[in-house]
């Protein structure tokens, strides 16, 4: 068995294997620089953050993956941003992953960066200058990284004593006047909200802990907080307002099978598609002895985009217009738990396509037995 195999099948302790393989092979196909930066918190270079980071790096190194690592990007001693990336290189080294030390004022950064990630060095950034023409802000410019993941020792931020998965950027304002924040948790607070001045849209931040970095980087929910702007949904009332070859991309990607092309033919009643067509609800109508129903043929996030709350905003946006629906899903598909938490009921239902759960929101409950008749008996869409 290769070294990557193995990785990847002690991956599946922090998540499905097949998520690691995803992943993995997901970044792989990026540019290395592009992979991710994760930002540190200087208290993760202390034991055990420090021995957990290190471990979660071996095992990207053994993937061939380099992220970028940033010291000094949150505070203001260049002495102690000199020793701890003098530090972090020294326990690398000994580890065995090939690291290379880097100032952000020395001439010619960004070509050495990209030049050493694509050798499979992790770039370790001192930012002895933090507001120099080079500052964070400056390095995602250039470096364009896929994931901005800050290392501290909290993991995320809490409400109620709960870790919130998701936020959007237009949230943060009022969850920063109710909770209480730790020094570090401000500084990321403020560098997220310093960074989304100049961002490109699509862009989102992470806070997690080193021990947890794997889980975050190769699983759907992830591990910590995630930071990202509320998604663009388009919002149509037929096919036509949508690009069919991106919708049936999309949703091939989705749900692992091909979409029949069929599914076009039946028009929409109205769809909810986030901007770069990486999820989406597409309601149609369905007949019942009772009369026409709203049915909620699709709702899909393809696999990329998971755990980024792209599904919560195509909902919202949903449920905000459509107030009574019903919708089904099979018996194994991993989103029923999600599910479970929005439906106001849902009932077991099969036939000679297979076994159903049936679910259904806002609907009078005297129609609730034809809605699950017609759900029921509803085609199947893909080939």
């Amino acid at each position: 068995m290769s070294v990557r195999e193995t990785v990847l099948q002690s991956l599946s302790a922090v998540g499905a294997q097949r998520d690691a393989q995803y992943y993995a092979e997901l970044f792989a196909q990026q540019d290395a620089e592009t992979f991710a930066m994760l930002v540190l918190d200087p208290r993760c270079l202390n034991n055990p953050l420090l021995e957990a980071m290190t471990s979660a790096l071996r095992i990207l190194s053994n993937l061939q993956l380099s992220p970028i690592l940033v010291i000094g990007a949150m505070e203001d001693n260049p002495t102690s941003v000199k020793f701890q990336a003098q530090r972090l290189s020294r326990d690398l080294d000994r580890s065995g992953v090939k690291s290379a030390k880097l100032n952000t004022a020395s001439y010619g950064l960004i070509a050495e960066v990209r030049r050493k990630a694509r050798k499979g060095i992790v770039p370790i950034l001192e930012m002895t200058e933090r507001r120099g023409q080079m500052n964070l802000s400056k390095l995602v410019s250039e470096l364009k990284p896929n994931k901005i993941i800050f290392l501290q020792p909290s993991g995320g931020l809490n409400h109620n004593g709960i870790r919130r998965e998701t936020l959007t950027i237009a949230d943060l304002p009022d969850f920063m006047e109710t909770e209480n924040f730790s020094a570090g948790q401000v500084r990321f607070l403020d560098c997220v909200l310093d960074l989304d001045k100049t961002a490109e849209s699509g862009r989102s931040y992470i806070i997690a802990s080193p021990l947890n970095l794997l889980s975050e980087l190769f699983t759907v929910r992830g591990s910590g907080t995630l930071i990202r702007r509320g998604a663009e949904i388009l919002r149509g009332e037929s096919f036509d307002a949508y690009s069919k070859p991106g919708l049936s991309k999309a949703m091939d990607e989705a749900f692992g099978k091909r979409l029949n092309p069929a599914f076009f033919d039946t028009p929409l009643l109205k769809g909810f598609i986030e901007s770069n067509y990486r999820g989406g609800a597409l309601f149609k109508t369905l007949a019942t002895d009772s009369g026409e129903l709203t049915y909620l043929s699709k709702f899909f996030v393809t696999r990329e985009a998971r755990g980024e709350g792209i599904a919560r905003d195509i909902w919202d946006a949903a449920c905000a217009d459509i107030p009574a629906f019903v919708w089904r899903s099979r018996l194994e598909n991993p989103f029923n738990f999600w599910y479970m938490k929005q439906c106001d009921g849902m009932q077991l239902s099969e036939n000679d396509g297979g076994a159903w759960r049936v679910f259904w929101k806002g609907l009078d409950a005297a129609l609730v037995p034809d809605a699950i008749a017609a759900v029921t008996s509803a085609p199947d869409d893909f080939s």
